[in-house]
């Protein structure tokens, strides 16, 4: 029955359009059939399918048109819609052995409907860090200014403690529709050998969804999270991120640029007048080859506070750079390197602290990841932080090594 429905609006199509059939040329056929293909590549299959089958209406001889939308009814599990349409291609186009070769592939695989993709990971660490507490690098400070002020040294509290730590890791991400909307989440526990106060926990939950702006294919992400602190929540956040990556002919194939914009809410629990609104412009390179992936990003940052913050407002900039490639056997290796700078609108206590605080954090990072097994991997890291400042109290560097055993499953 599904057959002869199928043929009977065929046949309406192929009369309605025929006036259309007769205007239209090549080219317009041409931009039809790669419009169906790109709905197709983003996922949305009905107007995939609606793209083809008009197209099939206006011109019955487009063999391509029938074959795709023959390949949609199969990756729907429509077998026996399927089936016809693929014995329509043998009849009609006397097909090549290499589409009969696809043609008889998909019959001996069978026709299954569509199923989420899914994948998870699991991480276990060890590792040390000279600074847990971030601890100032300098032990002498100074507040007020002029004929008040006064010098003195910093306590052991707010000087760098070394600790060794052991943390767990768990990524999970799965399709929710066939349009490409995908759900994630991410879990994070770290527990300090002796300074359990710099103990925490983590938990990032996010929805991913394409979209089309125009000709370009973004993707809007929608994501909350949540940290404790010394066993206390200390942090909540509320972001949505949109990217998207422009078609521009002046970049070489291995080459491609991505846009994107953020905007932010963090909620400090512990911390009376410290909670901020945060926005983001950013720009990322991304570098393709056989032997080697890269990345280059820069961007503009700003930062709305509460009125009693400390310092205002603030605004700032960000650059980073990272490369991946092989090593040796199966192994391969990391550089990665950011920076981070934030400049104060406004003095950060007055009478107490008189000066408009200037942050720079640079971070270092080598990695090498050698695998095990099937899904899994030992990875090695370093990583070396410098946060300077115009304030000595908040200066602070840090040294970290890591190794952990990595599951990267289904």
């Amino acid at each position: 029955m599904r057959a002869r429905w199928k043929g009977w609006v065929g046949a309406f199509l192929l009369a309605a359009c025929g006036a259309v059939a007769a205007a239209a040329t090549p080219q317009d056929l041409e931009t039809l059939y790669l419009k169906g293909l790109q709905l197709m590549n983003e996922g949305r299959q009905q107007e995939a399918a609606a793209a083809f089958e008009q197209l099939i209406a206006i011109a019955p001889q487009h063999a391509g048109a029938w074959m795709e939308l023959a390949m949609h009814q199969c990756a729907l599990g429509d077998a026996a819609e399927a089936e016809r349409l693929f014995r329509e291609i043998e009849m009609r186009f006397a097909p090549s052995a290499g589409i009969l070769e696809v043609i008889n592939a998909s019959r001996r695989q069978g026709c299954k409907p569509w199923q989420a993709k899914q994948y998870a990971s699991f991480a276990l660490a060890r590792g040390i860090d000279t600074n847990v507490n971030q601890g100032a690098s300098n032990p002498v400070f100074a507040i007020g200014s002029g004929p008040d002020r006064i010098e003195g040294l910093l306590s052991d509290d707010f000087l760098p403690k070394r600790d060794s730590y052991v943390q767990a890791a768990f990524d999970y991400t799965r399709e929710l529709n066939q349009q490409g909307m995908v759900g994630f989440v991410q879990m994070r526990v770290r527990r300090q050998d002796e300074i359990s106060q710099q103990d925490t926990n983590s938990l990032l939950l996010g929805l991913d969804r394409p979209f089309q702006a125009g000709i370009w294919r973004s993707h809007g992400t929608l994501s909350a999270s949540m940290v404790t602190l010394g066993g206390k929540l200390y942090q909540r956040q509320l972001q949505l991120q949109a990217r998207t990556t422009p078609k521009l002919s002046v970049l070489p194939e291995h080459l491609d640029l991505t846009l994107s914009a953020a905007l932010g809410k963090i909620e400090y629990v512990t911390r009376q007048g410290f909670d901020a609104t945060n926005g983001e412009l950013g720009a990322q390179l991304n570098y393709r080859t056989p032997q080697a992936l890269g990345q280059a990003a820069a961007g503009l940052l700003a930062d709305r506070g509460e009125s009693a913050r400390p310092g205002g407002n603030r605004h700032g900039w960000y650059a980073s750079a990272q490369l991946q490639r092989a090593l040796f056997d199966r192994a391969t290796g990391e550089l990665g390197w950011t920076r981070q700078d934030w400049q104060g609108e406004s003095v950060y206590s007055p009478q107490l602290i008189d000066a408009i605080r200037h942050q720079s954090t640079r971070q270092w990072r080598a990695t090498v990841n050698m695998p095990l097994a099937k899904h899994q991997l030992l990875q090695l890291e370093w990583r070396q932080v410098h946060n300077r400042e115009n304030i000595s109290l908040f200066q602070y560097n840090s040294q970290a090594l890591q190794l952990s055993w990595r599951w990267n499953g289904f």
